[in-house]
């Protein structure tokens, strides 16, 4: 009888002296015990690393890494990926949770044999409410056959074209990500998971989704309290997640396949407009009227953004007097 297949649990942290608790809580409460939580701490100045090594003094199962200087998120998890030891590695974010049963429910669909890969739906999870507050694509509505790198890219347009799959936290086949040398780009700090699943699928990775909702993805701003979750996510670079796109469509494996390379731009395109979203509303808030003109005669393009914006924010004001 073959025996049960190993899971190691990276968590990335920084700064997260206040929050860390629960995460690591959580991967202790898996009714399929991982086989090891590896704690990446990326260089915290807070009081992270004394709670982890006392964490680590507790627990058998956790062993607490550090990386060589404040790289980010993405040299975080290289760090962890060396280091793991289990068939299959599972990623969670230090703002995060699992549900007790994940582990449970992806390892059970990974037992099939037929994938590399294996992601659930996200739960959203309101911080200051404390509850779930819906799923991401919905019971039901997750798809039952292998994603294809078509599929992904399709399903990462940005900039209101749904849920973005990039938000999406897969479990890996180590085995699979030894042997096409599978990591993430260190230089990425924003938007690397996709860029990790999109070099996945180019070398042949078998990825499915369960239909179950059981990472708990903490809101920025709980749907219930309406109150910012006072945890650590960082701003999104919304350019350099373009750019990468970008770069992605002159990729060789890439550049002569039109249909992916017309759904690049489309992601690059509705990214820009979340920047353009983010740079108005940061500009109107602080008053910077000069650097939206600014903006307006480096890129005309810009000026329609600007008035969707500014429409939007008196349409709230005028809502709410």
């Amino acid at each position: 009888m073959n025996a049960p297949m190993s899971v190691s649990l990276i968590i990335t942290t920084y700064n997260a002296q206040a929050f860390i608790m629960r995460a690591i809580s959580s991967a202790l409460e898996q009714t399929r015990p991982p086989l090891e939580i590896i704690v990446v701490d990326d260089c915290s100045t807070d009081g992270t690393p004394e709670l982890l090594h006392r964490l680590e003094r507790g627990h058998d199962s956790i062993r607490v890494l550090s990386t060589p200087y404040n790289g980010g998120p993405s040299l975080a998890r290289n760090v962890g990926l060396a280091e793991a030891r289990g068939d299959w590695v599972a990623f969670l974010d230090a703002d995060d949770a699992f549900a007790p049963e994940r582990l449970e429910v992806i390892m059970a669909r990974a037992a099939q044999g037929d994938c590399d890969c294996v992601a659930d739906d996200l739960a959203y999870y309101d911080a200051v409410a404390g509850q779930v507050t819906g799923r991401a694509m919905g019971a039901g509505r997750v798809p039952a056959t292998p994603v294809s790198l078509r599929d992904y890219i399709g399903h990462n347009l940005s900039g209101g074209n749904g849920f973005d799959w990039g938000l999406l936290k897969p479990v890996f086949r180590r085995e699979f990500m030894q042997a096409h040398a599978i990591r993430y780009d260190p230089v990425v700090r924003h938007g690397e998971d996709f860029l990790l699943m999109i070099t996945f699928l180019m070398a042949g990775g078998r990825f499915y989704l369960t239909d179950h909702a059981t990472y708990l993805y903490t809101q920025r701003q709980g749907s219930v309290s309406g109150r910012a979750s006072g945890m650590s996510r960082t701003t999104i670079a919304y350019r350099d997640m373009r750019d990468t796109a970008l770069e992605l469509a002159r990729d060789a494996r890439i550049r002569d396949n039109p249909e992916l390379v017309d759904l690049l731009h489309q992601r690059a395109a509705g990214l820009q407009r979340l920047d353009d979203s983010h740079f108005v509303s940061v500009a109107l808030r602080s008053g910077a009227v000069g650097a939206i003109m600014q903006r307006i005669m480096r890129r005309p393009a810009f000026l329609p953004a600007m008035i969707r914006q500014i429409a939007m924010a008196l349409r709230r004001r005028f809502c709410h007097s």
